[in-house]
């Protein structure tokens, strides 16, 4: 996170990657947020978070994921580029579309629950739209 200071005003500038994660059976991992979270909580989440400095971008992903979930996966590509400003904060960001390949299930403090669902349940359900941005990425490319 790059901290500039502007006439008293601290900006925060940040690189993030979340991961869309399919599972054997076709369907993706998505996350609810716990209320303690900083941006958007108790909302709908993607697994990941930010880059630490000098680190690879598809291993940090890959930290995330174990840290947030328990889980290992194989990164397959990036899908869309992304930015994120509120407040003082500007992040941006790589989705990548990953697959589930062991490990289990269980979740950090930063989540209280998730789920698999069907790509259509994304897209068609009441889901933010910054995550249905995602979703329709995913179509575009397999189809």
């Amino acid at each position: 996170m790059i901290n500039i200071k502007k006439q008293n005003m601290e900006r925060n500038f940040g690189i993030a990657a979340k991961a869309i994660i399919e599972n054997e059976k076709g369907k993706y991992l998505i996350l609810y947020k716990s209320k303690i979270e900083d941006i958007n909580p108790n909302e709908i989440d993607l697994p990941g978070g930010r880059i630490r400095f000098g680190e690879d971008i598809e291993e940090s992903l890959k930290r995330e994921v174990k840290e947030e979930l328990g889980i290992n996966i194989q990164i397959i590509k990036p899908l869309r580029v992304w930015s994120f400003v509120k407040g003082h904060l500007h992040l941006v960001g790589i989705t990548f579309l990953a697959k589930y390949i062991g490990g289990r299930l269980r979740l950090s403090k930063e989540h209280t629950s998730c789920k698999w669902v069907d790509k259509e349940e994304i897209l068609n359900g009441r889901c933010p739209e910054w995550i249905k941005e995602e979703f329709k990425v995913i179509r575009v490319i397999s189809n």
